[in-house]
C-alpha cells in the first residue's frame, strides 16, 4: 500500500495522445420538434412528444411541408455518398395517395437534393413510411455551420372521400423521421496506457459538440488483448473515460491490443482499435483508475429511493438513496480527498475539512473519513451536499428545511467494498418531527433540480418507493396524489400508506399526506366503534328472531360484515365506517322483526308445516293425533292419519 502511495504511477511512458477514429460516420439525425422549426438530433432521447404536418387539399405547386435543423459542432471531410431520407406517413379517409416530393439537404453552405421517382409515386395503405434517397458530393462540414433538412411536396392527388388527407408524422419511437448522412460527428483520442504494478489504464476521449451527452446517451464495450472488460471505466471531464486491465502473473511484457466499440443510436456501432507495448510492474496494482482531478457525477443515473415512515405524536423518516456508478464513484473518491486545495474552487468537496493526513488520498475509504464527513454533513452541509454534490432540493426530498426538524441523522455504508470505485453506495437520512397531530406532510415532490446543459444531468429517473405506517391509536389519510401510485390499508393495531413511481426531470409527481388530530380516528377506535355497534345490531336481531326463520338474517349477516370490513380495510373515513356500521345493524333488526315464524308440525296428505301453520287443529277422539282444519268448506270430512278414521267436521 505505501508503495503505491509513494509512487503510483510507475513505469509510464509519457507519449502524445494518438487519435484512432473517426473522419467520418453514417448515423441518423433524427426529427424532432414542429414543421416549421424542426430540430435535428444524433440521439434517441430527442423523442418523446409526436409532431405532425397534414396536407387536406390537392397540390398542384411546390409547398414546404417540414423544416429540421441542427448543429453538431464538430467539422471535418465528409466522403461521397447517399443520405436517406425516412418520414412516417398516415392517410385519412383513403387507401394511398399519389404525390411528388422533394427533400434538400443542406450541408453547410453546400445543398443536395433528392426526389420521389417521376413522374409520379404513390404511397399505398393508411399507414406507411416515405423514403427518398439524396445523393451527396464530399465535401467539409465547419464546426459552427448547420445541417438544414427541407421536406417539400410539389404535387399531391388525394382519394376520393368526405375528408381525405395526408399526415407526415415524427418525433416518437414509434414514428420515427430521421435523415442517415455519413459526416463526422466525434473522434477518439486514447492515451498511452498508464501502468501501475500489474494494472494498465487506458484513458480513452470522445471529442465531440455533444461533450457528456454522446458518453451519456451511448453504451461502449472496451477489449484488451481480446478479452472484454466487464468493469465499468473512471469518468473524468466529462468525455474522458479511462478502462482498468487488471492482469495476473501469466501475462508477460510485450505488444496488447486495445479496442473499443461504441453504440450510440439503434443499430449504429463504431469500432476503432489500437496496440501498445506495455511494461507491467512488480505490484498487484489497482483494480480501479484512481484519478488526480475530480470524477464527473453528471451522464445520467438511475436512482433508487426508499421512505420508510412511522407515524404516532410523531413523525420518524428513514429515506434510503442507493447511489450507483459515477455518482458512486464520485462519492468515494470525494471521501478520499475532502478539502483537497488542488480541487476546482467552485467543487463543493473543496469545502469539506479533511479526515486525519493518515488517510487522506490512501485510495481507501477509512472508518475516520466516513465519520468525518457524515458529522460534517448532519451539522453543517446537509443543504449544500444534497443540492451542490447530488443535484437534489433537499426540501422537497426531505419534506421540511433542515432547521423545521428535531434531529436530523446521517449514515453512509459502503456495501462491504471500502476502496475508491464505482460499487453501489447507500445514503441513509433519518428525521424526526415531534407533536406533529392534525399537520399535512409532504411526502413526495419532484426533488431533481433543474439542469440547463444535457451534459450538467446527474439524475435520468428516479425510483421511488414510499411505506408509511401508524400506531394503533394515530391516524393518517392521503390528501393529494399526482403521478404516482398509492394504497392504503388499515388493521386494528396500524395504518399503512404505500406508493410507488418512476419520474425523471421533467415530470411532476406529488404526494401529500393528512395526519389526523383526535383519537378517536385511529385504527384502534374505529374498530371498537364499529365493532361495539356491529356486535350490538347483531345480538338485537338475533333475540328479536330467535323463534323465526333466520335464513335471510345470517345471509345479511355474513355479506355487511364483509362489506363492513373492506371498508374499514381500505382506511376509507371514519364517518363513512360509522354510517355503514350502524346502516348494517340497523338492517339486521329490520330484517329480524318482519321475518316469519319457525316450521312447525306435520299435516295431513303431502302438506308441509310451512303450508299449514297458521290453521285451527284438534286432536283426534279415537287415537288423538293433531288434525289441521286446512279449508273452510263446511261440512268437510278429513281422514285421521293416525288412525284412518273419518271424521266431519261442520262448524
Amino acid at each position: 500500500m505505501c508503495s503505491s502511495i509513494v509512487a503510483p504511477f510507475s513505469n509510464v511512458g509519457v507519449v502524445s495522445s494518438e487519435v484512432i477514429c473517426c473522419e467520418s460516420i453514417q448515423y441518423d439525425l433524427i426529427f424532432s420538434g414542429s414543421s416549421s422549426n424542426g430540430l435535428l438530433s444524433p440521439f434517441e432521447s430527442s423523442l418523446g412528444t409526436e409532431q405532425n404536418s397534414e396536407v387536406g387539399s390537392a397540390i398542384t405547386q411546390s409547398t414546404e411541408v417540414g423544416r429540421w435543423s441542427g448543429q453538431t459542432n464538430f467539422g471535418g471531410s465528409y466522403p461521397s455518398h447517399t443520405a436517406t431520407f425516412i418520414l412516417p406517413y398516415r392517410i385519412n379517409d383513403g387507401a394511398g395517395v399519389t404525390i411528388n416530393a422533394t427533400v434538400e439537404l443542406r450541408l453547410g453552405s453546400e445543398s443536395n437534393t433528392g426526389s420521389t421517382a417521376l413522374p409520379q409515386t404513390f404511397l399505398p395503405g393508411e399507414e406507411g413510411v416515405l423514403e427518398l434517397d439524396i445523393d451527396v458530393s464530399e465535401g467539409t462540414l465547419l464546426a459552427e455551420e448547420s445541417i438544414v433538412v427541407v421536406f417539400s411536396v410539389q404535387e399531391l392527388l388525394l382519394p376520393t372521400g368526405q375528408n381525405p388527407s395526408i399526415k407526415f408524422l415524427w418525433g416518437t419511437t414509434e414514428h420515427r423521421g430521421s435523415i442517415s448522412i455519413d459526416t463526422p460527428l466525434f473522434e477518439i483520442d486514447v492515451d498511452e496506457p498508464i501502468i501501475e504494478g500489474r494494472s494498465a489504464h487506458i484513458p480513452v476521449k470522445f471529442n465531440s459538440g455533444y461533450g457528456a451527452q454522446l458518453i451519456a446517451e451511448s453504451n461502449f464495450e472496451f477489449y484488451a488483448n481480446g478479452n472484454l472488460i466487464e468493469q465499468s471505466p473512471v469518468s473524468t471531464q466529462g468525455n474522458l473515460l479511462t478502462w482498468t486491465w487488471a492482469t495476473d502473473i501469466s501475462i508477460e511484457d510485450g505488444k496488447y491490443p486495445f479496442s473499443i466499440k461504441i453504440n450510440f443510436q439503434n443499430g449504429t456501432t463504431v469500432n476503432a482499435e489500437i496496440e501498445y507495448d506495455i511494461e507491467f510492474g512488480e505490484s498487484e496494482g489497482n483494480s480501479y483508475f484512481y484519478p488526480l482531478t475530480e470524477p464527473i457525477r453528471t451522464g445520467g443515473t438511475d436512482l433508487d429511493v426508499n421512505i420508510e415512515v412511522d407515524l404516532s405524536t410523531d413523525i420518524e423518516k428513514t429515506i434510503t438513496l442507493q447511489l450507483q456508478e459515477n455518482v458512486a464513484f464520485w462519492i468515494r473518491w470525494g471521501l478520499d480527498n475532502m478539502g483537497n486545495p488542488s480541487l476546482n474552487s467552485t467543487s463543493w468537496l473543496r469545502n469539506l475539512d479533511p479526515a486525519n493526513s493518515d488517510y487522506y488520498q490512501n485510495r481507501v475509504i477509512d472508518n475516520a473519513e466516513v465519520s468525518s464527513f457524515e458529522t460534517q454533513i448532519r451539522q453543517t452541509e446537509l443543504n449544500n451536499f444534497l443540492s451542490q454534490g447530488l443535484g437534489i432540493d433537499s426540501r422537497r426530498l426531505l419534506g421540511l428545511e433542515r432547521a423545521d426538524f428535531d434531529y436530523v441523522g446521517v449514515e453512509v455504508l459502503l456495501n462491504g467494498d471500502d476502496t475508491v470505485s464505482n460499487t453501489p453506495v447507500t445514503l441513509t437520512f433519518k428525521t424526526r418531527q415531534t407533536n406533529t397531530g392534525g399537520q399535512e406532510h409532504l411526502m413526495l415532490d419532484n426533488f431533481i433540480k433543474p439542469y440547463f446543459d444535457e451534459s450538467d444531468r446527474i439524475w435520468s429517473s428516479i425510483n421511488y418507493n414510499f411505506v408509511l405506517k401508524t400506531d394503533a391509536i394515530n391516524s393518517v389519510f392521503v390528501m393529494d396524489f399526482t403521478d404516482i401510485e398509492v394504497t392504503q390499508t388499515r388493521l386494528i393495531f396500524t395504518q399503512k400508506i404505500t406508493a410507488t413511481t418512476t419520474f425523471t426531470q421533467s415530470d411532476s409527481p406529488l404526494l401529500w399526506v393528512q395526519q389526523g388530530g383526535t383519537p378517536i380516528e385511529s385504527p384502534l377506535a374505529i374498530f371498537l366503534i364499529c365493532s361495539g355497534i356491529v356486535i350490538a345490531g347483531l345480538i338485537i336481531s338475533l333475540f328479536i328472531s330467535r323463534e323465526k326463520n333466520k335464513i335471510i338474517l345470517i345471509s345479511e349477516i355474513i355479506i355487511f360484515n364483509a362489506v363492513g370490513f373492506l371498508i374499514y380495510f381500505l382506511s376509507l373515513e371514519f364517518i363513512i365506517v360509522l354510517i355503514s356500521a350502524v346502516s348494517s345493524s340497523g338492517l339486521w333488526i329490520l330484517t329480524a322483526m318482519i321475518s316469519g315464524t319457525k316450521e312447525s308440525g306435520v299435516y295431513s296428505g303431502t302438506r308441509t308445516d310451512s303450508l299449514n301453520s297458521d290453521y285451527p287443529s284438534f286432536d283426534c277422539p279415537n287415537c288423538s293425533t293433531a288434525i289441521s282444519i286446512t279449508s273452510n268448506e263446511r261440512p268437510l270430512r278429513i281422514t285421521c292419519s293416525g288412525c284412518d278414521k273419518v271424521l266431519k267436521i261442520v262448524d
